[in-house]
């Protein structure tokens, strides 16, 4: 085979073989599959290897304890309005980055494809994938990844001379050539969801400090604004509101960001303005977003949303009939419900109590079939009894 599976791993054994038993066609090729484990204490390695998997044992080389300056520091850059400490002194960390970078180094192939322990390989055409790598000019190659209720596409199937890890939290593949940008791009094959799929399942038993490495590598490299958003992100998730504000629209402001990135944070901006209740400026956030990067309805959604809050029926129909007309597109992570019940379930109420009962319940059907299982939606059937709907 033309590339390596190499995988990141602490504490998985519970999870490995479901990502290997999705990995039976590589180990029928007796295609390389390596193990970086990072201090396991559970049987990881042991699980690894019975499957065929060769493992290398790192212990806690990749961790390390956030100093007291630097928990000082990240407070008096980020923290506003009391809000904190939003890191502590002795905090663990793990770096990410360093871990990707040295597990790729372990594999024999150039190409490799790095997925987590948690994760479960949908789908993988190896003949196509093989095709594509053999190229004179192997393609830059993309993927589906679904994250619980989102999906995004992801480039971790990479050419290690390249490119490499950078970033302790949120890390990314950066050229190794700086002049990398004087050369023509390379062409990118998007894999259908045949050709390659992926499936994260997430652990809500395991602790993720993140603010820490993502304010650290903020402050230490200023001419990346990939991890001021992802800093925004992670405060915002905290509910860290007042924090995260100033820290998502500094980088939606920033002209060198990614666009769709940019408004991102200020869809994020305006979800923290909504939990502090500044609706009128939460609403400015999502025009700005829908006027910096209309390929994606998450900004049109939350208007719509905003204006469910006010009984503003026909602002509703205006916004999602506008987030319906845009296909998924973007590479950018969003939310499955957006391109699936969201907007009609959002569309059918507003409908209803427009009095336009048979386009309600049009909306009402196609939002039922595509969730079938919300409560909601199965109570507002009598909503469109005969009765009702005269």
């Amino acid at each position: 085979m033309t590339f390596a599976v190499v995988i990141v791993a602490r504490n998985e054994a519970h999870a490995l073989p479901r990502l290997f038993a999705s990995l039976g066609d590589v180990f029928r090729r007796a295609g390389e599959v390596v193990v970086l484990d990072t201090g396991s204490a559970d049987g990881t390695v042991a699980v690894a290897r019975r499957h065929g998997a060769r493992v290398e044992e790192v212990g806690n080389r990749f961790h390390y304890a956030l100093g007291p300056d630097e928990a000082a520091r990240i407070d008096r850059r980020f923290a506003c309005d009391g809000e904190g400490p939003l890191v502590r002194s002795g905090d663990l960390q793990f770096d990410f980055g360093a871990a990707r970078e040295y597990a790729g180094s372990l594999a024999h192939a150039d190409h490799v494809l790095q997925v987590d322990a948690s994760d479960e390989v949908l789908a993988l055409d190896l003949d196509f994938i093989e095709t594509a790598l053999r190229a004179s000019e192997p393609p830059r190659i993309e993927y589906g990844l679904r994250v619980g209720g989102l999906s995004l596409y992801v480039s971790r199937l990479y050419d290690r001379r390249r490119v490499r890890w950078v970033g302790r939290v949120h890390e990314a593949l950066w050229p190794r050539d700086p002049d990398v940008g004087a050369r023509p791009a390379e062409r990118t094959l998007r894999c259908s969801s045949a050709q390659l799929l992926v499936r994260h399942h997430g652990d809500s038993g395991k602790t993720r400090p993140y603010v820490a490495g993502l304010a650290l590598e903020a402050i230490e490299r200023p001419d990346a604004p990939r991890w001021a958003h992802y800093l925004g992100r992670e405060l915002y998730f905290r509910g860290w509101y007042r924090s995260a504000i100033p820290v998502l629209d500094a980088h939606a402001a920033r002209p060198d960001a990614w666009l769709t990135e940019r408004a991102e944070s200020l869809c994020l901006s305006g979800r923290c303005l909504e939990a502090l209740g500044v609706s009128t400026e939460a609403e400015s956030r999502y025009r700005r977003a829908i006027a910096l990067d209309a390929s994606r309805r998450e900004p049109l959604l939350r208007l719509a949303t905003l204006c469910q809050t006010r009984s503003d029926h026909a602002g509703v129909v205006e916004h999602v009939t506008a987030a319906l007309s845009i296909p998924r597109s973007s590479a950018f992570a969003e939310a499955d419900a957006n391109y699936g019940y969201l907007p009609h379930a959002l569309l059918y109420w507003a409908l209803f109590w427009l009095g336009r009962r048979a386009e309600a319940r049009g909306h009402w059907a196609i939002a039922r079939h595509l969730a079938p299982d919300r409560a909601d939606m199965a109570e507002h059937a009598r909503l469109f009894s005969s009765a009702a709907a005269t």
